[in-house]
């Protein structure tokens, strides 16, 4: 199961991709919730993997959600 956080930070979303052990796969930055949606949905078929727990961490609202998405359509964030 890979692990993603997402950090927001106004209107600005930095993805954090951890492998099961906890090495840092890959991070990167979006300007809109629309396109980390879309790297998210795309993160299945790119390192083929069945589970992923998804950490948002809401910097302005002082919140984090955690969910386990089990295929492609649930990986989104609100």
């Amino acid at each position: 199961m890979n692990i993603v956080k997402i950090v927001r930070i106004g209107d600005e979303f930095t993805s954090y991709l951890y492998d099961e052990d906890l090495n840092l796969i890959e991070s990167k930055r979006f300007s809109d919730k629309y396109t980390t949606n879309f790297y998210l949905q795309m993160l299945p078929r790119k390192f083929n993997t069945k589970k992923t727990l998804i950490v948002v961490e809401d910097k302005p609202r002082n919140t984090v959600d955690m969910l386990v998405a089990k295929d492609e359509n649930s990986l989104f964030i609100h």
